[in-house]
Parts: structure tokens; sequence; C-alpha cells
């Protein structure tokens, strides 16, 4: 019984096809090819075999005699086209069978049977072309591609801050690094953008080499999470801060936190703080470290030898133990349960229990009440009053009050005088060598060496001349406006003991008695001391 299909292997499509064709003793015009299985290649190594079933066509065979059939066999074949595509439709692959006495293949021939396999986009004419001039036979080669479809890309958010911040050490030019600037927190001013949205992409549709459409599937879209103090474009495609304050993003919220808590002590855990809200920290300030911020400072604990420097009030629900290296700034009040070995400025009150050995300065007033009530040592300056229970100790402990002076116009003033001495010496020294050299000159002609001198020490005297004419001015002036202020009051519920030095205005008094429950204040040019006003 004849064979009417077969099965067989071999390392190329065109090795399978021709075996199989030897052993059914047919051509390829008269069979159908299914490939069962595709062979795989790794350079150049065969490492799986094509497999494939050659099968007889159904043709009604002619009433010929076998004699007839042999010699119809022998006849003239022409070179023929066969068409492979991939299940996906993707590719279209041809293989060229040579001509056996008959035509050789054309391009007509190829788009005839590219036609005939339904393929009609992506044809390659250049490798068709190439093949038909090569005579590329019995290899498959892909003369057809289909476009992939381009899947819409999903929208995206860009954050415009560290999502994920991490403690990060100030690296100083030199190369050292500054642990107690870890950046941990990250500011943001109202308006500032904070994140930026994507929209998403449809995509582009692919088509087969089939021609059939492959749809593109459109990119999903995401949507802003916002917290408190942040709000949306118009567009709505960023995020844009409301207040400032410390951006973050919490439960995947966007967020600005007007306050920076600290749950714990400000220390080398947190480095230095920089905040433009207000910072509120549960534990203390350890010595050497600081803060800055735009708001309040509010500080549970104790703060050490540490600054802090506040655009609003500074509160400290315990205390300053300076150790003569703390150092509070407030461009309001400063408020706190006592205050020791510190230096302390506010421009508005300062309010404490206590007070020991600080140099406070304060543009409104110094109130020091509570149970203690106590100002002993130091230095205290209020443009207005100073109030407290007990000024000084019974040790006669060194204690100098200052009112009714602006503490900042009180300290240029200090500051000019001093620069004044330095002038005046510096003028000393000038003239001393202008008139050493002007009398060696009398003598014999100066060496150019000692000329030079002479005439820098000129312009040097021409210098400090405008130097000491304008500081002396401004002292003037200054001391004028220092004269005039007279209106700060010192107030003693208790008592001031000796060894507190008063000044109100430019008038001073010591005091070597015990004062009880007494008003100081400057009436006519004088101090004078009266009964406790408040």
């Amino acid at each position: 019984m004849k064979k009417e299909y077969i099965i067989t292997e071999g390392k190329t499509y065109e090795e399978a096809v021709e075996k199989g064709l030897k052993e059914l003793n047919t051509t390829l015009e008269n069979v159908d090819i299914e490939v069962l299985e595709e062979g795989k290649s790794i350079f150049h190594f065969t490492t799986k075999h094509y497999k494939i079933q050659i099968k007889k066509k159904n043709i009604q065979e002619d009433p010929l005699t076998k004699d007839a059939l042999r010699d119809r066999e022998k006849e003239c074949t022409d070179g023929q086209v066969v068409i492979e595509v991939s299940k996906d439709e993707m590719k279209a692959f041809m293989t060229m069978i040579p001509p056996e006495g008959g035509k050789m293949i054309t391009k007509e021939d190829v788009t005839n049977a590219l036609i005939a396999a339904d393929v009609v986009y992506g044809i390659d004419s250049m490798a068709i072309e190439n093949a038909i001039i090569q005579n590329n036979f019995h290899h498959k080669i892909e003369v057809a591609r289909g476009k992939e479809a381009i899947h819409g890309l999903d929208g995206t958010i860009q954050y415009l801050f560290d999502i994920h911040a991490k403690i990060q050490p100030e690296i100083l030019e030199d190369g050292s690094v500054n642990f107690k600037e870890l950046n941990l927190i990250q500011n943001v001013k109202k308006g500032d953008v904070l994140a930026i949205r994507t929209l998403p992409t449809d995509g582009i549709e692919g088509i087969t080499v089939r021609g059939r459409a492959l749809p593109a599937k459109p990119g999903k879209p995401v949507h802003f999470k916002r917290g408190k103090n942040v709000v949306e474009s118009p567009d709505g495609l960023q995020l844009i801060a409301d207040a400032n304050g410390q951006v973050k993003l919490l439960d995947d919220k966007v967020t600005v936190l007007q306050v920076c808590e600290i749950n714990g002590d400000v220390d080398n855990s947190t480095g230095n703080i920089h905040f433009n809200g207000k910072v509120i920290v549960k534990g203390n300030v350890a010595t050497g470290f600081e803060i800055h911020c735009d708001g309040d400072v509010e500080v549970y604990g104790v703060v050490e030898g540490a600054m802090i420097h506040a655009e609003g009030n500074i509160i400290l629900h315990k205390g300053i133990q300076g150790n003569n290296s703390g150092r509070l700034f407030s461009r309001q009040d400063i408020i706190a349960r006592y205050m020791e070995n510190c230096y302390a400025k506010a421009y508005g009150n300062i309010q404490a229990e206590v007070v020991m050995h600080c140099k406070l300065e304060s543009k409104g007033q110094v109130i020091v009440t509570g149970k203690k009530g106590l100002i002993v040592g130091g230095e205290i300056r209020a443009n207005q009053d100073i109030s407290a229970k007990i000024i000084g100790s019974s040790m006669a402990t060194a204690t100098k009050l200052e009112v009714g002076i602006d503490p900042e116009m009180k300290e240029r003033y200090d500051h000019l005088k001093e620069e004044m001495d330095h002038l005046t010496k510096n003028m000393d020294h000038v003239n001393k060598a202008i008139d050493l050299l002007t009398k060696m000159a009398k003598i014999a002609a100066l060496p150019p060496d000692k000329e030079e001198i002479l005439r820098k020490s000129l312009n040097t005297k021409q210098y400090l001349e405008v130097k000491i004419e304008s500081v002396s001015q401004e002292l003037v002036n200054l001391k004028q406006i220092l004269q005039s202020l007279s209106n700060g009051r010192i107030h003693a519920e208790n008592v001031i003991y000796p060894g507190v030095k008063i000044s109100i205005g430019n008038s001073f008094y010591y005091v070597r008695d015990e004062i009880q429950r007494a008003t100081i204040l400057r009436e006519d040019g004088e101090i004078k001391i009266i009964p406790y006003l408040k």
C-alpha cells in the first residue's frame, strides 16, 4: 500500500523536506507540508531538528499506465515558492525550490505566493529581490514582518523631594564630615511644586503580516494623594505646597507639616534642626547642637550648651543650663522656668522664674517672677522694665542691671568706644613713626626703604584721621540718644542686695545696702528709689 503521508526530521527545514519527498517518491507541488516542530540552533550548532509531516495531495490519477506516470515525473518542473506564516502572524518566510529543467523563480512568482498566503503587510522587497538574484534555494528567508502594538504608557508621579529621606551628613569644603548637619528635614515654602503627574498615553495599534489589526492597550492613569497643606494646580498635574513647612510622604500622601516634632532629644541622632515652621522638642537639646526655625521653638526638656534661633517665641518648659555656651535668640518672647549661665536676646520680653549668671538683652521687659523670682549675677539689659522678687544675693554677687537703653544701641556704642581706643593707639604709633623719620630726613637724605615707610605712614595717618572723625561723630550721636532714654524702671518685690549696679539711661547707682520692696527710676537726670509700685 502506498504511503499517503510521512513524518520526517532534518537539521534544516529544507533537509527534512528533501528526505520526505524522496521517501514518498513525489515532488513538492504534489504534497502539503505541515511543520510539527521548528528546529533550533545556537552558534551554528543544531540543538533541535525540524519535524514535519508531508502528505500527498488528493489528486485523481489519470487513466495512464505506470509507464506514462514515470515518464511524466521525468518531465521538467519550474522553480517553486513555499510561504510559511508564523502562528502569531507576525512573520512570513519564503523557501525557494530550484527548477528542474523549468523556468526560474521571478519576483512575480513570489508576489503571487504571498497573495495566496494572504500576506499583505510588511513585505521586504529587498530581501525577496536579493534571494532571487542570489538563487538562495532551500533556505528559509524572512520576507515579511508585522508591526507590534505599542501599548500606552501608564501615568507617572515624579516627586520633587526625597520620599526616602536618609541621614546625609554635610560634607565640608575640606572633605571632612559635619555629623551635626544630617539634613533630615526637607523644608518647603508656600507655592513650591512638590510633585508632577504625567498623563497616560493611548498607545499605537499594531498589524500582522496578514493585515489583522493588533489593538494597543491604553496606559493606566495615576492620581495624586495629598495630605494637609497641599493643593493641586488648576490643570491637576502638579501638587503645590499651601504653607511653609516640612514636606513628607505620609501614608502615600504628600503632606506639608507646619510643626516639626522631635519625640526625643536633639543630639547626634537628629543633628541640628533647620525648619521653616514651629519646632517642638519633647526631650533635651544637647550641648553643641543648634535649632534654627522661622516659627516658635518649644522644648519640654533641658537646653544645655546649645543654640536656639527662632523667628517666633522660645518656650522652655524646664529651662537652660548653658554652661556659658548656651545661646537663645528670639524675634519675639523668651519664656523659661530657669536660665543659668547663658546668653539670651529677645526682641520682645524675657520671662523666667530664676535667672543666674546670665547675659540677657530684651527690647521689651525682663520679668522674673514665680516662687523664687530671683536674679543673681550676670548682666541684664532691657529697653523697658526689669522686675523680680529678689535681685542679687546676700553674698554681694556682682549683678548689673540696665534699663531705658536699647541693648543693640548700647552694644553699638560700646563697640565704637573700643574701636575709638584702637584707632587712637594706632594714630599714636603712626605719629611717632612720622616724627622720627622727619627728624632723620633733616639730618640726611633717607634711604629708599625709609622713604617708602614714611610715605605709607603719611597715607595711614590720613586714613585714620577720616576714620576717627567718623567714629567720633557716631559716638556723639549715640550718646545723645542714650542720654534721652530714661523711661525704664527696676522693680524689686522683696529685696535688692548690695553688689548690684543699676544703670538707667546714662545714670548709675551702686547698691551698698539692702533695699526692701522698691522701684528704682530716673527723674530729672538722677536715680531715685521709691516704694514698690507693682
